[in-house]
């Protein structure tokens, strides 16, 4: 009987975590089009778009890689001359193995890129 039991309650782990020992999920990434700041179309001058993609990689949630999307999307804005990036946007395709054990995400990101004029430059 004690058996039966073992073999149970292994099967209800089982089914419960299953979500946990391995999981697979792709949605898009929440999109940033606020600023703390108004701005209208005569304080700047769009450039173009940019877009990078990477891997994200966390081993035991210590160790964390490759998680550099925003940074990337920036400096390849100052590359064709762009003061910043707007509506940037993050797709995403992520998967654990037993949640807290291996953890990867491959992602794409995407910007607009913008120019100041010289009336809305921010001033240092």
């Amino acid at each position: 009987m004690t058996i039966l039991i073992r073999i149970l309650i292994s099967v209800l782990f089982l089914l419960y975590f299953n979500a946990c020992i391995y999981s697979n999920v792709k949605a898009p990434g929440p999109i940033n089009n606020t600023t703390p700041f108004v701005l209208t179309t005569e304080d700047f001058k769009i450039l173009g778009t940019v877009e990078t993609e990477g891997i994200y990689k966390a081993y035991f949630f210590l160790v964390a890689t490759g998680g550099t999307g925003y940074e990337e999307l920036y400096s390849r804005a100052k590359e064709m001359g762009g003061d910043d990036i707007i509506n940037h946007v993050f797709e995403l395709e992520g998967y654990s193995i037993v949640t807290f054990i291996y953890n990867e995400g491959k992602w794409k990101a995407r910007a607009t890129v913008i120019k100041y004029t010289e009336k809305a430059k921010p001033k240092n």
